[in-house]
């Protein structure tokens, strides 16, 4: 230390040119050579100080006695760490006469012993407060490389217990070869227990810790339950409803609500008031619709509450022609032909443009005609003094569109969207009505046949009510024969086959038009509504085709659903399937009579028009593959009349198509008459007529 005057006051001092490399051990330090062992001995220590490139690791065996080991890897960086011993007193260096309040005077310093035992840092540093000024500083060196171990070590696996780890290791690692030589590996084949398991090199290739961030799920709160304990609950979980949902065949229907429904007296004051209100509806009759009850209720809160007041009320049928009706409990729609009309419908209604869905596309007969990029989103209702750029505001459907948006916006809430009408707008708030709800004449003329027209709007619920809905349409007293004697469970309820393929082909075309803004004409339903009411499989090929003459190209197109429709239900497939089998027993054969045949034959003039503009349902799909394995069966050749409509088609449009070849070259021939042999002119005039009478026949 050099003494330094003038206004100076800490020391200098002069640091050797040596050359260090500072190891920050991961371990406390007891033993210095177990330390150092860790670190491979002087071997390891050279290749610290000496390494082949500047940052290269340092190894540290944690089990340094085992060779098997896999090491600690270091990160090796660059510093410029100045290297200080610091010498103080063994003790405190304080001391006074006993009994007395005298300060501490202080002692000389000394260094102690070089073999006693290490101190630790708490006793340092207490020596160091209570020695100020007495102790020594000595600068030792430059730490210019600094080797710190931050990764995580392997796992572990002992190989004590391992022959041939063990093996290796007294041969292989000390690196003789005389004992390399009596290294021998065990050539038994067959073995299959207590077989040696050899480690890999390495357990994990990642010695970094991941951060995790761990952090408290803020949908999970502290909550107290019913017992006063402490307990955490999911805000964000959805609420379970406890809703009755059968399906079509079940022998008996619910009577009561679930067991595990909590008493009405415990729920919420809108949720009970919610029940009250659809029990006054269900008082009126015993079957709704979700729009029906929802339109009924007067308040949002409470029609926010109705899917969770339906549980206390009724049930629901999952399939069968009351699919989705939400019923009485203890009321079975299956026992009496009176709640035929409170049957169901539903359609795929899609959306016009694949960009926009329910959100008030107004198709494309009237409006500006936008596409995707003209702004079409998918939101239900409008923004505030906003106009959709899809949506023509000087168009009357446009207008009423946006007529019910603002209205709905305003705070006046639907009424009448579960009513079909069959006039624009359609309400796409869903997809489903029941029978009694439809109010279209032709539709109702259809289901409901003799029946009055209902009055426009008369109050269904109790007068202290606030909302009104349009009353049901009933029919107690139907023309005789008009409904079944048995409930079809399964597709048709009360309602024949050809009255229910009939209604769902002329409401499916409505509901298309009024996508588009469009109102249909009654006019064009008329043969399709001259249609029998039911059919049969013996039927349904002669009763259920249109004068080809007389037919236009829509009403044969509509013709074709409405035998899709009735042969793609269950019972008919099997009612067709068993008459098959009981003629085949009876030894009828595929090939009927001539007069079949012909009969056959005489349907392909409309067919010809059904190519233009018909579609082929997936009910006649599934006819078709039926036929198909029959003819593995029987390896008969199948008859036109027994073909699917699928069939029928294509093979009459190839008809057509040879037809008309065939005419053509009956012009050529007759070109030709003259110059050619008369030999050839009879033989063409005596094929070629005849093979056109053939197909037109």
């Amino acid at each position: 230390m050099t003494d330094q005057t003038g206004a100076r006051t800490a020391p200098f001092y002069s640091i050797p040119s040596r050359r260090m490399v500072s190891v920050e051990h991961p371990a406390i330090i007891k033993n210095v050579d177990r330390a150092l062992d860790t670190l491979s001995g002087e071997a390891g220590i050279s290749r610290i100080l000496n390494p082949p490139k500047a940052d290269s690791p340092a190894s540290l065996f944690l089990r340094p006695e085992d060779a098997m080991s896999r090491p600690l890897k270091s990160i090796s960086s660059a510093t410029n760490n100045v290297l200080v011993k610091v010498t103080v007193p063994k003790r405190t260096g304080r001391k006074r006469k006993k009994g007395s309040d005298e300060p501490f005077t202080g002692v000389a310093i000394t260094t102690g012993d070089a073999d006693a035992p290490r101190r630790s840092a708490r006793e340092v540093l207490q020596s160091l407060r209570d020695n100020v000024g007495r102790y020594q500083v000595e600068p030792v060196g430059i730490i210019e490389r600094t080797h710190v171990f931050r990764g995580m070590p392997d796992f572990a696996f002992s190989t004590a217990s391992s022959v041939f780890a063990n093996k290796f290791r007294e041969h292989i690692l000390p690196f003789d070869f005389d004992k390399m030589k009596q290294f021998e590996l065990d050539m038994t084949k067959g073995i299959t227990s207590n077989v040696d398991i050899i480690p890999p090199p390495s357990f994990s290739h990642g010695d970094m810790p991941f951060n995790y961030i761990y952090r408290q799920n803020p949908t999970m709160q502290k909550s107290i339950d019913t017992t006063g304990k402490i307990t955490t609950i999911n805000t964000q979980r959805t609420v379970k409803v406890l809703t009755h949902l059968v399906p079509y065949d079940t022998p008996t229907v619910p009577s009561h609500p679930r067991e595990d429904c909590p008493p009405i007296s415990t729920l919420d004051l809108t949720l009970q008031e919610t029940i009250a209100i659809v029990q006054s509806l269900f008082a009126t009759r015993p079957a709704w619709t979700r729009r029906g009850l929802r339109n009924a209720i007067p308040t949002i809160e409470k029609r926010y509450a109705l899917r969770h007041a339906i549980p206390y009320v009724g049930y629901i049928f999952r399939s069968g022609p009351w699919r989705d009706a939400i019923i009485k409990f203890g009321h079975d729609p299956r026992t009496s032909p009176e709640n035929h009309i409170y049957q169901t419908v539903m359609f795929q209604i899609q959306p016009r443009d694949a960009e926009v869905a329910r959100d008030g596309y107004v198709g494309s007969g009237s409006g500006s005609g936008a596409t995707k990029s003209e702004g079409a989103r998918r939101t239900t209702y409008i923004r505030p003094n906003e106009v959709p750029q899809f949506v023509d505001p000087t168009s009357s459907s446009s207008s009423s569109f946006l007529g019910n948006q603002l209205q709905h916006q305003s705070g006046a809430l639907p009424t009448d969207t579960h009513i079909f009408t069959g006039q624009p707008p359609l309400p796409r708030d869903g997809r489903m009505w029941m029978y009694c709800d439809i109010l279209d004449p032709t539709l109702r003329s259809i289901l409901f046949p003799g029946a009055a027209s209902p009055p426009e709007q008369t109050p269904t619920v109790p007068t202290n009510q606030p909302t009104t809905t349009l009353t049901p349409v009933t029919n107690p007293f139907p023309p005789h024969g008009f409904l079944r004697s048995t409930c079809d469970i399964v597709t048709d309820g009360w309602f024949h086959n050809g009255t229910l393929a009939k209604f769902k082909t002329i409401m499916r075309h409505k509901v298309l038009a009024l996508l588009d803004d469009r109102v249909t004409d009654d006019a064009d339903f008329a043969q399709i509504r001259s249609l029998p009411d039911h059919a049969t499989p013996e039927t349904i090929n002669t009763d259920f085709w249109l004068d080809p003459a007389t037919a236009t190209q829509k009403s044969t197109m509509m013709a074709t659903e409405v035998r899709a429709i009735i042969k793609s239900a269950p019972g008919f497939r099997e009612r067709a399937a068993a008459e098959k089998r009981v003629s085949k027993k009876r030894g009828g054969g595929r090939r009927g009579p001539a007069g079949a045949r012909r009969s056959t034959r005489g349907r392909r003039v409309q067919f010809r028009e059904d190519v233009v503009g018909g579609e082929e349902e997936e009910g006649e799909e599934e006819e078709e593959e039926e036929e198909e394995e029959e003819e593995e069966e029987e390896n008969v050749e199948m008859e036109v009349g027994e073909m699917s409509e699928g069939e029928e088609e294509a093979f009459e449009k190839e008809e057509l198509l040879e037809a008309q070849a065939a005419e053509a070259a009956q012009a050529v021939s007759a070109a030709l008459e003259d110059v050619e042999e008369a030999d050839e002119d009879e033989d063409e005039s005596e094929s070629e007529p005849d093979e056109d009478m053939d197909t037109l026949r």
